[in-house]
């Protein structure tokens, strides 16, 4: 399994007023697509589970500027799709399964040195999110 980052320059014949610019932690910006939050900045392939995976990690990203509130709300929606699945799941614990995931992904990173920089950037500020909720 690998991730990538898909340049903003040519996505889908997107114009500039198309994006919007979320500051990173280490100073970068990414730049987000207004309406495709589902396969847009990032891509996880490698095996069966990466649209799911890419879906997931992108509607994440997407909401790096979010206010917690909103981070929340998402959470606990992801939570109680979790849980009509696996009952015996807390929220705490898919939680904790989302932060699992983003770790590993962390060392899946594939591209130029600055594009690994910004997709490990843009995962650890997710972290950070995500420990909010821990």
């Amino acid at each position: 399994m690998h991730v990538i980052w898909k340049r903003p320059d040519g996505f889908q014949n997107a114009l500039p007023d198309d994006f919007r610019r979320v500051a990173l932690s280490n100073g970068a910006h990414l730049w987000l697509h207004r309406h495709e939050l589902d396969w847009y900045p990032f891509q996880v392939s490698g095996d069966w589970e990466g649209q799911d995976q890419t879906k997931r990690l992108n509607r994440l990203v997407n909401m790096l500027d979010a206010p917690l509130s909103s981070w929340k709300t998402y959470l606990e929606q992801l939570s109680d799709d979790e849980l009509d699945d696996k009952e015996s799941q807390s929220s705490v614990k898919i939680v904790s399964n989302l932060v699992e995931w983003i770790q590993d992904l962390e060392h899946s990173a594939k591209g130029h040195t600055w594009e690994i920089e910004i997709v490990r950037c843009a995962l650890k500020d997710i972290l950070e999110k995500l420990k909010n909720f821990t």
